[in-house]
């Protein structure tokens, strides 16, 4: 729960300690105060979470690694600050604790974060979030992309039997800068170059039939075999048959990897090959990316992947309700520490996107 989380930051006796400090009046305010959480509540999402203990069972599930080099090597306790467990790295001699390079690392507000989970799951905006909770849209903008980049972080699970591949492109977006080198685009514009150019963003999509799924940003304009092979390659098992369109990438990237292919060819109106071989699992994840997106009106390309990352748990976990839903995109978000924090974000995302176009 984010009442244990919390309380484990300030220890019972301390707020005990602390309240015979208090002047009368001061006193007074803060019983009025608990008699009205008492008797009104919050929003019921607010009180159950996580513990303290559940997040570091999540956060070290494959054992106790450092987050600054992912060294899991002469790791020892260092005491306790605020209630929490410190570590000490003795090979690169930094400390760390269980929230250390997480989205709630040195945040504050932690109260409102289970509602603000929510209100992401629902597919709201930034703005529409920051209304809903009471928070600044600067606030609310740095909440979902700190979520994000550690959603972004997750490895892909490994892909087996039949696995369906194909691409889908998305414009390439400046949303959010203020210094343009070119004309700004009005919403819904569309690309100077006819068909398929390095305005559009290409994004790879492979799904097995148990529904484990890769996606990620490619590359600018078309696809090619040695990205198939950099991206998808070492995701997928022995044995594996893999249906694509009759793409040449996809074609050239059997062939090095030695796979049974099996080509559709949706524009000769063959949609199933040998009734068991098709795309149509992976087409369908696109329409509903697409339609997960329109609502966020273009997001700028820098940002792509987390919005990548950010549909595929939404995708996979639909089927969880309420808390459930909340709980996991949550926990899912502490898998992997992030590899940057804070206003250093929206500059590492830039330098990734940047050399994705190199």
């Amino acid at each position: 729960m984010f009442g244990v989380l919390l309380m484990s930051y300030i220890s019972l006796n301390e707020i005990l300690d602390a309240i015979d400090n208090l002047d009368l009046q001061q006193k007074q305010l803060l019983l009025r105060f608990l008699q009205d959480e008492l008797s009104h509540g919050r929003n019921p999402f607010q009180s159950q979470l996580s513990t303290l203990s559940e997040i570091r069972e999540v956060r070290f599930h494959e054992g106790l690694t450092c987050p600054y080099c992912d060294d899991s090597n002469h790791i020892k306790r260092n005491g306790t600050y605020r209630g929490r467990q410190r570590y000490l790295h003795k090979t690169c001699g930094r400390t760390f604790n269980d929230l250390t390079r997480t989205p709630i690392h040195r945040t504050r507000y932690l109260d409102k974060w289970p509602q603000y989970l929510q209100a992401m799951l629902q597919g709201k905006t930034i703005r529409e979030c920051a209304e809903e909770v009471e928070i600044s849209v600067p606030t609310a903008f740095y909440w979902r992309h700190k979520i994000l980049h550690a959603l972004a972080q997750d490895k892909p699970k490994k892909l087996s039997a039949i696995v369906e591949a194909d691409e889908t492109y998305v414009l390439y977006s400046e949303k959010g800068n203020r210094h343009l080198k070119r004309k700004a685009r009005r919403r819904g514009g569309v690309a100077k170059t006819r068909g398929l150019s390095r305005e559009q963003v290409s994004i790879l999509v492979a799904r097995d039939r148990n529904k484990s799924t890769l996606a990620q940003v490619a590359t600018f304009g078309r696809l090619n075999a040695s990205i198939v092979d950099q991206l998808l390659g070492p995701h997928l098992q022995e044995g594996v048959t893999i249906c694509t369109d009759a793409d040449a990438a996809f074609r050239k990237f059997a062939s090095i990897r030695n796979l049974n292919h099996m080509t559709i060819h949706p524009d000769k109106k063959r949609y199933v090959v040998k009734a068991v071989y098709h795309i149509q699992n992976v087409n369908a994840y696109h329409e509903r990316f697409k339609n997960f997106m329109r609502p966020f009106r273009g997001v700028a390309t820098k940002y792509l992947s987390h919005y990548v990352s950010y549909h595929q748990v939404v995708d996979e976990t639909k089927h969880l309700a309420g808390k459930e839903g909340i709980k996991e995109l949550f926990h899912r978000s502490l898998r992997c520490p992030m590899k940057t924090i804070g206003k250093k974000l929206p500059h590492y995302c830039a330098l990734q996107i940047n050399q994705l176009a190199s």
